[in-house]
């Protein structure tokens, strides 16, 4: 789906259903889905914090996105989400999220890292798909620069002012 321009854009991260043996209610997930195409949402968040994202292997995450985009029938948008300081890793999950059938992905700034913006640098021209850079680093570091799991808003902008944004 191409990504929305018409406001508002409204998107919501989508909670991971379980069944009672704790694995993935994939069935749950197109249920769930079915009903939310009957409102105005424009797309989903899967694999988040919201979406039970570190308690899930990767395989567990790819299939959320298949069975997602199975169920929404290319009729709303899938963002990807990736949690991982490591340029190689988020570039190969990416690759792999995109194949799976997310059309954004939302790359949490990492949090061990003093190099933020060459981790950018490096991940967002390369990017299977277009980024949303989400701005939550350490709890309470935020305004904190120079710390090891900071960055400033001024630096968040700059990163953001690029293509594939």
């Amino acid at each position: 789906m191409p990504i929305p321009t018409d406001d508002p854009i409204v998107i919501a991260p989508m909670p991971t259903p379980f069944r009672e043996d704790d694995a993935v209610d994939h069935g749950a997930i197109e249920r769930n889905v079915q009903r939310w195409k009957e409102t105005e949402l424009c797309g989903f968040v899967l694999n988040s914090e919201n979406g039970e994202e570190a308690f899930l292997s990767e395989a567990e995450r790819l299939e959320i996105i298949r069975t997602t985009h199975r169920a929404l029938g290319g009729e709303r948008l899938i963002i990807a989400g990736i949690d991982n300081p490591s340029v190689t890793e988020t570039l190969r999950l990416a690759e792999a999220y995109a194949h799976a059938g997310a059309e954004l992905l939302r790359i949490r700034i990492p949090r061990l890292t003093t190099n933020i913006r060459g981790y950018f640098e490096q991940v967002i021209p390369r990017a299977a798909v277009p980024v949303i850079v989400i701005h939550q680093t350490a709890p309470g570091m935020f305004l904190q620069t120079g710390t090891t799991a900071s960055t400033s808003p001024e630096m968040i902008g700059e990163i953001v002012a690029g293509d594939n944004v």
